[in-house]
Parts: C-alpha cells; sequence; structure tokens
C-alpha cells in the first residue's frame, strides 16, 4: 500500500515539474520552419529512443500513435522522414499517458544507437526498468544536433483520434515559426 501512495506522489511530481518545463508561448523555435529531415521516435522517460531500438516498454498505444504522427508528416508535406536519428534535423518522440509502467528491452549499442537525452551505456544485453509519469499524451521535438528540447505538447488524450490533437498544436507551433522567419 505504501509503495502504490509513493508513486502516485512521484507521478503527481513529475507531472508538476514536466509541466513547468514545458515551452514558453512567448516565441517559436526558428529551427521548427528551417528544419527539413526528422526521426520519428519515442520519450521512455529520459530523452529521444529511436523507433528502430528493439524495447518491450513500447505500448501497442504509443506505436499506434507513432504511425499517426508518420502519415500526418507524410501528407503534410513539410519534413522528410530519415530512419537513422543522426541524418535528421528534428528528432519527434511520442509518448502515451501513463502513471506507472514496468518493462525491459534489449541494449543494442551505445550512445550512437540512436538515444538523446539521459545518457546511455555502452554495450549490449537485456534491460528493465519502472517508470512514473504523467498521465497525459505528449509529443517533444528535440533539436537532432544538440539533443535539447525545442517543443512539447502535453495533452490528455493528445494522441488519440483522427487529429491526432497534439500534432495540431506542433503543426500551429511550427506555422508560428514560419511565420516569425519571414518578419522584415
Amino acid at each position: 500500500m505504501r509503495t502504490a501512495t509513493r508513486a502516485r506522489l512521484a507521478a503527481a511530481a513529475l507531472a508538476a515539474s514536466l509541466a513547468l518545463l514545458a515551452p514558453a508561448e512567448a516565441g517559436a523555435p526558428a529551427q521548427l520552419a528551417q528544419a527539413r529531415y526528422v526521426a520519428l521516435g519515442y520519450d521512455l522517460g529520459n530523452g529521444f529512443v529511436s523507433e528502430t531500438d528493439v524495447h518491450t516498454e513500447f505500448q501497442p498505444e504509443e506505436r499506434a500513435a507513432l504511425q499517426a504522427i508518420r502519415a500526418r508528416l507524410e501528407e503534410w508535406g513539410k519534413y522528410v522522414e530519415v530512419v537513422r536519428p543522426g541524418e535528421a534535423d528534428l528528432l519527434i518522440a511520442v509518448r502515451k499517458g501513463r502513471l506507472v509502467s514496468l518493462g525491459g528491452g534489449i541494449s543494442a549499442g551505445g550512445p550512437s544507437s540512436g538515444r538523446v537525452g539521459g545518457g546511455g551505456s555502452l554495450g549490449t544485453g537485456p534491460t528493465a526498468g519502472a517508470q512514473v509519469s504523467s498521465p497525459d499524451d505528449m509529443i517533444e521535438v528535440f533539436d537532432a544536433r544538440g539533443g535539447s528540447l525545442i517543443w512539447r505538447g502535453m495533452k490528455p488524450n493528445g494522441l488519440s483520434g483522427a487529429g491526432p490533437p497534439l500534432f495540431d498544436s506542433f503543426r500551429a507551433e511550427v506555422a508560428k515559426a514560419e511565420k516569425s522567419t519571414k518578419k522584415p
């Protein structure tokens, strides 16, 4: 019982801190307008993980959300998707909301394996872990060169539906960036 209470408290604290880290409304980053190539992946709580990495932590809902984002990107035509994160200008990560999850996977490589954000260990082998997260769905956009967070959108059920709504928010942010970079 104590463990469940601690997990709920940790989740609430993490959700509050993530909300504070969300980008300000002041201005859209120019990188969103200038970028051409993107790589898609997931955020497992410590940064971008390429979709080509083998992990069981990726939930079926996250895989479906990533496919929906891919389809919308193709329809839009603004960006070209690349498989290797090292060839991208932007890294777009999805994460379905959840409070607690357990998982494992297989690590195949080190820092160059498509992971941006949190550190990574060298070598291969099985992985296991537990995560406490926000209940809101999330899309994050990272600078592929430096790994810094450029934009984050969070919303309950934001990766669900035909939209999905978080993609529409991202697209609106790109439009703001394009408009602000065209000012004389």
